[in-house]
């Protein structure tokens, strides 16, 4: 790799910026990227190769493409390269939680969250997950008539993120799931104006209330003497090096920011999945067979002696990336490849470039088998990235594949779904990628 940022290095200005154009004046480039980023960095890749430049979004950007791009990103966080948030997610998610925060700040408060999300607590977590996820199919099931998958699969994941948070206490479920909706539609409203009619000005009036809300919430369980093993209980009883508690404004946002990430991107990844098993049936049968002997409450050990489980659902975010992608900022002028990037200029992560291309045989085939231990496909650092990487890798990545683990599983065992005819299939990519028809099901329960 050859990202030169020190003294010794060859001086950057002495070397040229990526190919490419800036496009027209102010908009640059930015409406043909948002029309379908994928196609446009296709097309730019064949035109200039995996290095080049536009102006999107406000900003000078540089495309790094393929796993050795990947990897200097990642390795630059912190160093030459720092997370960059629209105007309108920082005001909506706070300046104070886990995203926004950085350096040795940002470290603390992984460590802080860290124990709730490692296999050893997911263990007890399992009962929970499969209680709630049998409850919401039973419900889909006996519903007269097709259904929508995506809204009922966001209620199913947001009762499940809540179970977490705040564990055995009750929440208004149906109050802040109507919040919470408004508010992350305005997470990627690309008009941030704080009018009442507006996306965005309904997103900030639904913060408002949620916070509102939530303040309660913390308040009380402040009063008490002991707190329970949930994720609410570890924030409250976290202390700064100087042994100051985080604050309650600190805390609410902590607590946005996990219900939004531990939220949408399971919703999508397993709605996807759901998709894509029924449009392949002879994978979806290879998936009965594999959970066939999984019988009684399921276990994390069972599950994880089940790798055809991992096996789909990587190749389901491999396929259809829950995430496309995210943004950093040149906190000083680099090179990359022979080529100067200013400092200042956006530098994407494309997790649908990585996922895609070259770096996988017949990209395009949704192959479980390509993630088992005799084919190994995404070995190469930096080709498979649904998690992202680095030091802000997701901090919930076993819990989410815990949690769609469970409910594939009861799915396959105990559910069949087909695909309602004459849908509207094509791809919305942003803010994540689902159908336009949202996914219309048939689903019964087996035998």
């Amino acid at each position: 790799m050859t990202h030169q940022v020190d003294a010794s290095s060859p001086s950057p200005e002495n070397l040229p910026l990526p190919p490419g154009k800036s496009g027209l004046p102010l908009l640059g480039e930015t409406l043909e990227y948002l029309r379908s980023s994928r196609a446009f960095i296709q097309r730019r890749h064949s035109q200039y190769g995996p290095v080049f430049r536009s102006h999107v979004l406000g900003s000078p950007t540089a495309f790094l493409l393929g796993p050795e791009a990947v990897q200097w990103i990642f390795a630059g966080e912190g160093k030459y390269l720092k997370n960059r948030w629209t105007p309108g997610i920082r005001q909506l998610l706070g300046a104070h939680c886990l995203s926004m925060i950085e350096g040795e700040e940002h470290l603390e408060r992984r460590r802080l969250l860290a124990p709730h999300f490692s296999y050893a607590t997911m263990r007890g977590f399992v009962p929970s997950i499969e209680s709630l996820a049998t409850r919401h199919f039973e419900r889909w099931a006996a519903l007269p008539g097709d259904f929508t998958l995506w809204p009922a699969m966001r209620e199913l994941a947001f009762e499940i993120a809540l179970a977490l948070i705040f564990g055995q206490d009750t929440v208004d479920v149906p109050f802040l799931m109507r919040h919470f909706k408004a508010w992350t539609a305005g997470l990627f409203s690309p008009l941030t104006v704080n009018l009442p009619w507006t996306t965005f000005g309904r997103a900030l009036a639904a913060k408002k209330a949620m916070v509102g809300y939530l303040d309660k919430v913390v308040a009380e369980r402040q009063t008490r003497t002991e707190q329970p093993p949930d994720l609410l209980g570890s924030l409250l009883q976290s202390r700064d090096e100087g042994g100051a508690p985080l604050t309650r404004e600190t805390i609410v946002e902590e607590l946005q920011l996990l219900l939004f990430a531990g939220h949408d991107t399971t919703v999508t990844a397993t709605a996807n999945l759901m998709l894509l098993l029924a449009q392949h049936p002879d994978v979806l049968q290879r998936g009965r067979e594999a959970v066939a002997g999984l019988n009684g409450p399921l276990t994390l050990d069972a599950l994880r002696a089940t790798p055809y489980l991992a096996q789909l659902i990587n190749e389901g975010m491999r396929r259809i990336p829950p995430i496309g992608g995210a943004f950093r900022v040149t906190t000083q002028d680099v090179v990359f490849k022979g080529f100067r990037i200013p400092k200042g200029w956006m530098v994407p992560v494309s997790i649908r470039a990585a996922h895609a291309g070259a770096n996988w045989p017949d990209p395009d085939r949704f192959d479980p088998d390509r993630f088992s231990s005799e084919r190994n496909e995404q070995k190469k650092p930096g080709a498979f990235i649904p998690f992202g990487g680095g030091p802000r890798i997701c901090l919930g990545q076993h819990f989410a594949m815990v949690e769609m683990s469970v409910m594939l599983t009861l799915l396959l065992k105990h559910y069949a779904w087909e695909l309602v005819p004459g849908q509207d299939l094509e791809y919305l990519l942003v803010p994540f990628p689902q159908p336009k028809s949202g996914i219309q099901l048939r689903f019964r329960r087996l035998g």
